[in-house]
């Protein structure tokens, strides 16, 4: 009886509720946040993707901006985590986080008030490229959106419980933007956002011919025609994309919003689901570490 009566007082909604409350409020007041991804997009959708464009005129029969839209979401997403769970430094600076560790609120629903305030930032930073998807040629269904910004979501759980352990590690406000930066550029640059791991990279031809035919190709599997270089990832850095999770997640954005994907689907859904579970109990050991010290 008394494990029964334990479940209920682990969670509180309230205090999640409040929790993630905090969080989106504070974004909403932070135009900056606001600011760097508009920017971000700016210059990786608009201004690299075109630039790059004009040379690599397609990546497996997609526009390069077309490609790697996916990747400035998920880069949007990585800084938004990140961004989150600095907020953890100053609290703990100023004694906020003990204050509230210490009170009667559940220790689970503090963390998660935390992982889904961190979430969903993540989301609305993520969905800034969406808006230009339009100018690249992208249609957008609401299907293909709603998975795009549950993988989003989950992502976004996830690389916060990952900033809310880097966190509470450090002392220094100026130390966790060092390590934020060692974390995000490689889970950024490892994950096939910017190169497939092997295609057909500035072929001459499967963007001239019709859209409808086009689709109809991809169905069979074709994605590039004509003239092009076949490129394919040494097979260590290849390991090392296969090893990221947030490459299966991309894959999965990708295959939302593109149709195309690399990697298996089925993998890409057991990351989405493992990766955040694995990083709320991290991050609920981390902070239960702090009352301890």
């Amino acid at each position: 009886m008394t494990a029964v009566t334990d479940i209920p007082a682990a969670l509180d909604l309230r205090v999640i509720a409040m929790l993630w409350r905090r969080e989106v409020t504070a974004y909403l007041s932070d135009r900056t946040q606001i600011f760097g991804g508009v920017s971000r997009t700016v210059l990786w959708l608009v201004i690299l993707g075109f630039g790059l464009g004009a040379t690599l005129r397609e990546i497996e029969g997609y526009t390069y901006s077309q490609y790697i839209l996916p990747g400035v979401m998920v880069l949007n997403v990585l800084f938004a985590s990140m961004q989150s769970a600095f907020g953890l430094v100053y609290d703990r600076k100023h004694g906020l986080l003990r204050q509230v560790l210490v009170s009667p609120a559940p220790p689970l629903s503090v963390t998660l008030g935390k992982l889904t305030g961190g979430a969903s930032i993540a989301v609305l930073q993520g969905s800034i490229p969406l808006l230009f998807a339009p100018l690249v040629g992208v249609p957008l269904s609401v299907p293909g959106l709603l998975i795009a910004w549950a993988v989003m979501f989950a992502m976004g759980f996830a690389l916060t419980g990952v900033g809310v352990l880097i966190a509470t590690r450090i002392k220094g406000l100026k130390g966790f933007g060092s390590l934020s930066n060692g974390v995000i550029q490689p889970l950024y640059f490892l994950s096939g956002s910017i190169f497939p791991l092997k295609g057909i990279v500035g072929g001459i031809g499967f963007l001239d011919i019709p859209q409808y035919l086009r689709d109809e190709l991809r169905q069979y599997g074709i994605y590039a025609i004509g003239g092009g270089w076949v490129v394919e990832l040494p097979l260590w850095l290849e390991a090392i994309v296969r090893a990221n999770p947030i490459s299966y997640q991309l894959d999965l954005m990708r295959h939302a919003l593109l149709g195309f994907h690399q990697l298996p689907l089925t993998t890409g859904v057991v990351v989405c689901v493992a990766f955040p579970v694995a990083a709320l109990a991290l991050a609920q050991w981390s902070l239960l570490r702090l009352t301890q010290d």
